[in-house]
């Protein structure tokens, strides 16, 4: 092992040295403990963004709503911002002169804010910006042309803004690999039409004799509609396939039903001593079946 013994001179200087690296360093953490403590007491949340430097992810949409451009001045005092969230807030393109030397930022929302295309200019030297969201803001082709210049831009959301078919073909020509996202244009959309109201007619009381009332057969979904002019509570039963009776309700005089069915189906009605009355045969329209006074 080999022992190197330094003098006291050397030693000094060494220390003088590291204390001088060490205190830059707190200076350091320092002002940024600061500029984060600023940002948090005008509703920010400020988390580190992780990375082989201390960078920071910077959001308002959920706490700092009422964020305003003065404020935005204090958020870009932390400089190495990666990720900046102010949707919804009330930053509007005056305060945009503030991220311009926040030139770490590659992720930025600025959507349903009252941004427009007098400052997006200062969104030009953002070279590192990879999301740009700025969907239902007030900008046009005007701000398209400023982003050209960002060759790392990857997705930018334009949904609900004043550009046009022509500014989005150039900026993609201009980033190739930009994906643009515009969203649906409700304008463009044809109404589907709503379908005629499908034909309806009044079914045939028919009166119940000895025989009795003929079976349902399988047919197509339709509907019928119940109205009992009796005097007195009724029974309703769906006439099965095999003859068999199923009960589906009772009817109240004066009282109304509407019930799922299908075409060529019975329906008999009977008192509440289950003495038939009468029935109805169900066709493909939907169906009225009045239940006569006696």
């Amino acid at each position: 092992m080999k022992i190197i013994f330094e003098s006291p001179s050397t030693m000094s200087a060494t220390a003088l040295f590291l204390g001088v690296i060490f205190a830059a360093c707190g200076a350091g953490l320092a002002a940024d403990s600061e500029q984060v403590q600023a940002i948090r007491k005008i509703g920010g949340q400020v988390r580190p963004a992780g990375g082989a430097e201390e960078a920071w992810k910077v959001e308002f949409q959920l706490t700092g709503k009422s964020l305003t451009d003065e404020g935005l001045a204090r958020v870009a005092a932390l400089k190495n911002i990666v990720r900046l969230n102010l949707r919804d807030t009330k930053v509007t393109s005056s305060g945009l002169v503030h991220l311009k030397g926040l030139t770490s930022l590659n992720r930025l929302h600025l959507e349903r804010t009252a941004v427009d295309d007098s400052g997006t200019s200062h969104l030009a030297g953002l070279v590192n910006l990879e999301y740009l969201n700025l969907y239902n803001t007030r900008i046009t082709d005007k701000t398209l042309a400023h982003l050209a210049g960002l060759k790392k831009l990857r997705q930018l959301y334009l949904w609900q803004t004043g550009v046009t078919d022509e500014g989005v073909d150039q900026l993609e020509k201009a980033l190739p690999s930009c994906r643009i996202v515009r969203g649906i244009d409700l304008s463009k959309i044809v109404a589907i039409p709503k379908p005629p109201p499908r034909p309806s007619e009044d079914l045939k009381w028919i009166v119940a004799g000895d025989e009795k009332p003929p079976r349902s057969v399988t047919g197509t979904g339709t509907e019928i509609t119940f109205l009992n002019k009796r005097d007195i509570k009724v029974k309703i039963y769906w006439v099965e396939y095999g003859g068999g009776l199923r009960l589906y309700g009772e009817l109240d005089p004066g009282g109304t039903r509407v019930q799922n069915t299908f075409s060529d189906a019975t329906w008999l009605i009977t008192d509440e001593k289950e003495k038939p009355l009468g029935y109805f045969r169900t066709t493909l329209k939907l169906g009225k079946a009045v239940i006569p006074k006696a």
